[in-house]
């Protein structure tokens, strides 16, 4: 085969070979146009949120209430399992103390039956045994129990009632005497006025001569006699009325003392009573741990009995029955004018990884200042309660930390773009 040198090809074959063809300009165009609409449209059809970033925490709307024990010890009783409903006032633990746990409802039982013994007084109560262990509250018990024994003796007490017996007596045979020594001053009252019309009509039968002296003084002295008797009688009914006042003076004086002496024992056992329940109430505050709302019982910590706990120790948590979950996201205040009530908030949480277990949607309940003043407290409503993206339910023991995004606005890339040029430009 013949080989030509590329210097013996003539000069109008090689402009005709240097030549582009007018197709292959005419596609590469096309295919040029295309890419560049196709980005255009790229460009304002695809959304790119634009967020505002903040860590969040999700818990229920009305917050688990923490339990926390007041005073440090070793805790002798646990009464709680983790996660079992439990009501306001449930006893979950208990602190090493001298007054015990089971020894609550005798001592219950016994202000009840000291209560009724106030209303009724011949009601009994009924005390433990001597070996009974009252702990803290020995000595308001000894004084509830001397001032019921007191209280006691005097109602059984014998003396005061024959005394009084005896004084009523006294003075109603008093009266029976003011009441002889009446009848007998009336019968005296008609041989006084006797004697004394006598004396007059003698002392005139004196005058005009009639009478002899000696027979005027002998009537004069009966006449004496007879007013000194009157005022004898006057004198006995006036000496009975004394003493019957003082016989009624002295029981009143006794039945006093004895009613000062039944409610000075009547108000040591109300003190008394007041002071168990006060006592009681301490000892429940330090050393019983309760519930303080009706819910759900979460451990917060691994607890055994025979642990030692200190003060300030948060051993529970209490998730309200019924409530529903929010989350407070905490945000910094860069950009946070363009948030709004209303808003879609994407929450990712720590305890599942959102790749696995997806996401939480909620939107913009309320936004407000924190303490502060570099960031906001929003609350986000979670419409689907704990319902992720991936179709999954999650568990929340107490609270869930994470992040939060609240999505301000879908903007095109366009508008981006076009945003960045104007802020370049300016």
């Amino acid at each position: 085969m013949k080989l030509h040198n590329t210097h013996q090809l003539s000069d109008e074959m090689l402009t005709i070979a240097g030549e582009v063809p007018n197709w292959v300009v005419r596609a590469g165009a096309g295919i040029f146009s295309g890419i560049f609409g196709l980005f255009l449209i790229g460009t304002w059809v695809i959304k790119y949120p634009e967020v505002l970033k903040g860590n969040a925490v999700v818990t229920t709307q009305v917050p688990p209430i923490r339990v926390v024990t007041r005073s440090g010890g070793r805790m002798i009783r646990l009464l709680a399992k983790d996660e079992m409903q439990v009501t306001k006032g449930q006893v979950l633990a208990e602190i090493e103390n001298t007054t015990r746990l089971e020894n609550i409802p005798t001592m219950q039982r016994l202000i009840v039956e000291a209560k009724q013994f106030l209303q009724d007084t011949q009601r009994p109560i009924s005390f433990p045994t001597t070996n009974f262990v009252w702990g803290d509250l020995q000595q308001d018990f000894l004084l509830l129990r001397q001032s019921y024994l007191d209280l006691k003796r005097l109602q059984a007490d014998r003396h005061l009632h024959d005394q009084l017996a005896r004084l009523h007596q006294q003075a109603e045979e008093l009266r029976q005497m003011t009441a002889l020594n009446e009848r007998q001053k009336a019968l005296h009252e008609e041989e006084f006025k006797n004697t004394e019309e006598q004396f007059k009509s003698d002392e005139k039968l004196y005058k005009e001569g009639v009478y002899s002296k000696m027979d005027y003084l002998k009537t004069k002295n009966k006449y004496i006699e007879k007013q000194r008797e009157r005022e004898d009688f006057d004198k006995r009914s006036i000496d009975n009325r004394i003493k019957i006042n003082e016989l009624e003076q002295t029981a009143e004086q006794f039945n006093y003392t004895h009613v000062e002496k039944t409610r000075q024992c009547l108000d040591n056992i109300g003190r008394s009573i007041a002071n168990i329940e006060n006592s009681l109430r301490n000892w429940q505050q330090h050393y019983l741990i309760t519930a303080p709302a009706d819910g759900k019982l979460v451990f917060l910590k691994n607890l055994t009995e025979n642990q030692h706990l200190t003060a300030s120790d948060t051993l529970f948590a209490v998730m309200p029955s019924q409530s529903q979950f929010i989350a407070s996201v905490d945000i910094p205040v860069r950009g946070m004018g363009k948030a709004s009530v209303g808003q879609k908030v994407i929450i990712k949480l720590d305890d599942y990884p959102y790749q696995e277990f997806g996401m939480l949607e909620g939107k913009v309940l309320s936004m407000a200042p924190s303490l502060s003043v570099r960031s906001y407290r929003v609350v986000v409503a979670l419409p689907h309660g704990l319902h992720s993206t991936y179709h999954q339910t999650l568990y929340c023991r107490s609270e869930m930390a994470g992040t939060a995004e609240i999505v301000t606005a879908d903007l095109r890339l366009i508008e981006r773009a076009f945003y960045g040029i104007r802020k370049l430009l300016m």
